[in-house]
């Protein structure tokens, strides 16, 4: 999926990025890199939980978001200092109608 970034509030300035799509992430990560780039500023701190278990302090950052004609002005995300892919997760998925289709393996996002 591309998406576009920017500063809270602003207009977006930096993509189309490509994105992993994963459903089972609670938090949506993007590269500190990108973030920096756009001006997101650093909002907080939370403790990140990797699928093995393992725990970490990560900086969390306001970005402005653009997935097609869908724009959010400030969504939280954690920023990933350590790759340089951006993986959205429930907390950007749970505001837009996806639909998932398995055996097709295709991913469509809907309007509305």
């Amino acid at each position: 999926m591309k998406i576009r970034l920017g500063a809270p509030g602003e207009s977006v300035i930096l993509g189309p990025l490509e994105a992993f799509v994963d459903t089972g992430a609670d938090a949506t990560l993007i590269p500190v890199e990108y973030l920096k780039q756009v001006g997101a500023r650093k909002v907080d701190w939370a403790i990140l939980r990797s699928q093995w278990g393992e725990r970490r302090s990560v900086p969390l950052y306001a970005v402005a978001m653009q997935i097609n004609h869908h724009y959010f002005a400030a969504i939280w995300v954690v920023g990933d200092e350590h790759s340089g892919e951006v993986v959205l997760g429930r907390n950007v998925l749970n505001r837009l109608r996806l639909l998932l289709d398995g055996p097709s393996m295709t991913l469509e996002l809907l309007d509305g």
